[in-house]
């Protein structure tokens, strides 16, 4: 059983490392063209500001959800299945619900907001996504 928890702890760190990875390639090449039209302050590097803005909030939280969804599969002894998805859905949504309220005052355009949600959503279903491969291989699963 002990074992069992570990794969799931691996699988739920590297399911929240394929969200960021997805989180920042989704968004660099949106930052860099900001960077390319803007004409005033300094330009960070895409990567840098797709990190600090998206990726990282974004997986801190998502993170608590995936740990409830692994501690209710562990007591439960069974997968949601495509359940994932859905939760994946609303979490994402949630999440860039709550980001768009830490950086509300910012003076938002309605690209930069569907951006926002969007790439919550995404990074959510990549995140649940991975979950849902690992159940479907039987890796980690504690149903056996």
């Amino acid at each position: 059983m002990i074992r069992k928890v570990f794969i799931k702890i691996i699988v739920l760190l590297f399911s929240a490392g394929a969200g960021f990875v997805i989180a920042v390639l989704a968004t660099s090449p949106f930052i860099w063209f900001a960077n390319a039209t803007a004409n005033d302050g300094p330009i960070f590097p895409p990567p840098l500001v797709a990190i600090g803005f998206f990726a990282l909030p974004f997986g801190v939280l998502l993170f608590p959800l995936q740990v409830i969804v692994m501690i209710y599969e562990f007591f439960r002894k069974k997968t949601l299945g495509i359940l994932l998805l859905v939760i994946g859905m609303i979490g994402g949504t949630l999440a860039g619900f709550l980001w768009y309220f830490v950086i509300k005052s910012s003076q938002l355009t309605a690209q930069m907001t569907f951006l926002l949600f969007g790439i919550a959503i995404l990074q959510a279903l990549v995140v649940f996504g991975f979950h849902l491969i690992a159940n479907k291989l039987n890796i980690g699963n504690f149903n056996e």
